[in-house]
C-alpha cells in the first residue's frame, strides 16, 4: 500500500512563495549579503523595508544605489519600493529600531513586521537580534548561521511571472547555484511571458464564470488544464487579447481550442498546412504538433513513424495529404 503514495522526504523545510505586500521588513547591515537581500525583498514588493547600517565605507555600491535610487526608476531601481535607511548601527541594548518597525507596520494600515533579516560580521549582536525576535515570534534569518534562521533563502531564478527557487536548507548554497543555472538553461524561451499569458485567461475566464462553489472552481481548473495541455509554451507565449478572446468562446461548448484553431492567420506555410491537414485525418496530436503522443509535460509515450510498416504507411499518407493542400491553396491564390 505505502508504494502508492510519495515518500516522505524529510528536509524539515516547508517551501513557500511568501507574500509580503502587506508587511514591512527589516534588514540589518549593508554589505555584499544584505546586498542580496536587499535584492531579493524589493522583488517581492513588501510593504516598506528599514535598513539599519551605517553609512560608511562598508556599505556595498549595489545596496546603495538601490537605497538612493529615484522612487520613479522603477525596476531599475528599487522597484518603487519604500527604503528607509537608519544610517546608525543597530541598537543592540534596548532593540530600539526592531521597536520601530514594529511599531510602524501595526500602525501604518500594513500586517505588520513581517520577517527581520540580519547580515553583519557581528556574530553577538545577530545572536542578540535573533533572540529578541524570537521572544516576539518574528521570523528572522541570521545570515550564515543556520541555527539562528526560521527560514533560508535559496538560488533564485526569475523570468517575469516566473520564479524557480533551489533550496539545500542552508547546507550548500553553491552547490545550489549550479543546479540553479542548470535548470534555468533547461526552461523554454518566453517561459515567464507564457504564465503570464495564462494567468490573463484565467482572470479572463473567472469574470465568464465567476462562480465560488466547489463545482464551478473544478469546471475551471479542468478546461484550463485541457486548454493549457494543447499549447506549446512558445505559442502560450504570444497568446494576444484578440486570441484569448477567441479561447474564452470555447468554454461556453465546454470545448479547448488550440493555438490552431484561434491564429488561422499565421499559418499560411507549407508546414502549417501539412500540420492541418494531419490533424483532420486524425494523424497529428494536440495543437496541431507532430503525431507524437507526448503526456503534458512533452514525454514520448508513442510515436507511430517508428512502428515499421505502419510508420513508413503513416509518413506516406500524411506528406501526400500536405502535398495535396498545398497544391489546393497554390490552385485557389492564383484564381
Amino acid at each position: 500500500m505505502s508504494g502508492e503514495y510519495p515518500l516522505v522526504e524529510p528536509t524539515g523545510s516547508l517551501l513557500l512563495a511568501w507574500q509580503v505586500s502587506r508587511e514591512s521588513i527589516l534588514l540589518v547591515g549593508a554589505g555584499p549579503v544584505a546586498s542580496s537581500r536587499l535584492y531579493h525583498l524589493v522583488c517581492a514588493q513588501p510593504r516598506k523595508i528599514y535598513v539599519v547600517a551605517p553609512d560608511d565605507d562598508n556599505v556595498d555600491p549595489e545596496m546603495r544605489y538601490r537605497m538612493t535610487a529615484d522612487p520613479d526608476a522603477g525596476a531599475g531601481g528599487n522597484g518603487g519600493v519604500e527604503i528607509e535607511w537608519i544610517k546608525r548601527k543597530y541598537s543592540e541594548h534596548d532593540h530600539a529600531d526592531l521597536q520601530l518597525v514594529l511599531q510602524d507596520g501595526q500602525g501604518g494600515g500594513g500586517g505588520g513586521l513581517g520577517m527581520v533579516l540580519v547580515a553583519t560580521d557581528d556574530a553577538t549582536l545577530s545572536t542578540r537580534i535573533c533572540a529578541e525576535c524570537r521572544r516576539l515570534r518574528i521570523p528572522v534569518n541570521v545570515a550564515d548561521v543556520p541555527p539562528e534562521c526560521d527560514f533560508y533563502f535559496g538560488s533564485v531564478l526569475r523570468r517575469g511571472a516566473l520564479s524557480v527557487m533551489v533550496s539545500t536548507n542552508g547546507k550548500g548554497p553553491r552547490i545550489a547555484a549550479r543546479l540553479r543555472r542548470r535548470i534555468e538553461k533547461s526552461i523554454p524561451d518566453g517561459a515567464g511571458e507564457a504564465i503570464a499569458r495564462v494567468g490573463d485567461l484565467r482572470a479572463a475566464l473567472r469574470r465568464v464564470e465567476p462562480g465560488k462553489g466547489n463545482d464551478a472552481i473544478a469546471q475551471r481548473m479542468q478546461w484550463m488544464i485541457r486548454v493549457s495541455d494543447q499549447w506549446s509554451i512558445e505559442q502560450l507565449a504570444r497568446m494576444d487579447p484578440d486570441m484569448r478572446h477567441r479561447v474564452l468562446q470555447g468554454w461556453a461548448t465546454d470545448s479547448a481550442p488550440s493555438y490552431y484553431d484561434v491564429a488561422p492567420a499565421r499559418i499560411n506555410s507549407l508546414a502549417a498546412l501539412g500540420l492541418r491537414a494531419g490533424r483532420a485525418v486524425g494523424l497529428l496530436g494536440p495543437g496541431g504538433s507532430c503525431p507524437v503522443d507526448r503526456d503534458p509535460d512533452g514525454n514520448v509515450r508513442r510515436c507511430p513513424f517508428v512502428l515499421g510498416m505502419t510508420g513508413f504507411v503513416t509518413g506516406l499518407v500524411t506528406a501526400s495529404v500536405a502535398v495535396a493542400a498545398w497544391h489546393r491553396y497554390s490552385s485557389m491564390s492564383r484564381r
